[in-house]
């Protein structure tokens, strides 16, 4: 996708909006489009979450105890073989940054607020999450499912939403 494909999704947003109402045209655009993008992201993310030891190490640390040949050794095995999902996280964090400003450009804080305060599904297809709401059983699984949602919509708030005060 790049930014042409993006400001197409946010004119379709506009007509959405002109005929089915703002919180729809929001529903296609960051809860479909702009969700999907940022979902590729953090599968991406987590594909390189242990790469890179934390500055926290303790001392018996593989990495602290191999020294310097094992170290390089470690990096030039990342560059080896990860240089694609690197590569992938930059181009979608550009990706998305671009994509949170044609959206700010499209439509208003406000309606971007209510939108999101809404509890949407995001990445997920309306009618979909309609269907799951009329079960009755509730699993440890759809309860790690939910957990993920709510931490998906708070970083989507953080890239969309600017702090005025609040």
């Amino acid at each position: 996708m790049e930014i042409e494909q993006i400001q197409e999704y946010c004119q379709e947003a506009l007509k959405i909006a002109e005929l089915e109402g703002t919180h729809a045209s929001l529903a296609f655009l960051i809860g479909e489009k702009f969700g999907l993008n940022y979902s590729l992201l953090r599968k991406a993310r987590r594909k390189l979450q242990f790469l890179y030891p934390n500055d926290d190490m303790s001392e018996d640390h593989p990495l602290n105890q191999g020294g310097r040949t094992l170290k390089m050794s470690y990096a030039l095995t990342v560059q080896e073989h990860y240089t694609v999902p690197l590569e992938q996280v930059k181009h979608l964090e550009s990706l998305l940054a671009g994509f949170a400003e044609a959206i700010l450009n499209a439509f208003s804080q406000e309606d971007i607020k209510n939108y999101l305060e809404s509890s949407p599904g995001i990445g997920t297809d309306p009618k979909e999450s309609a269907d799951s709401e009329n079960e009755t059983e509730f699993s440890v699984d759809d309860l790690l499912l939910e957990a993920e949602e709510i931490l998906v919509l708070e970083d989507i708030k953080k890239l969309l939403l600017k702090n005025k005060g609040s």
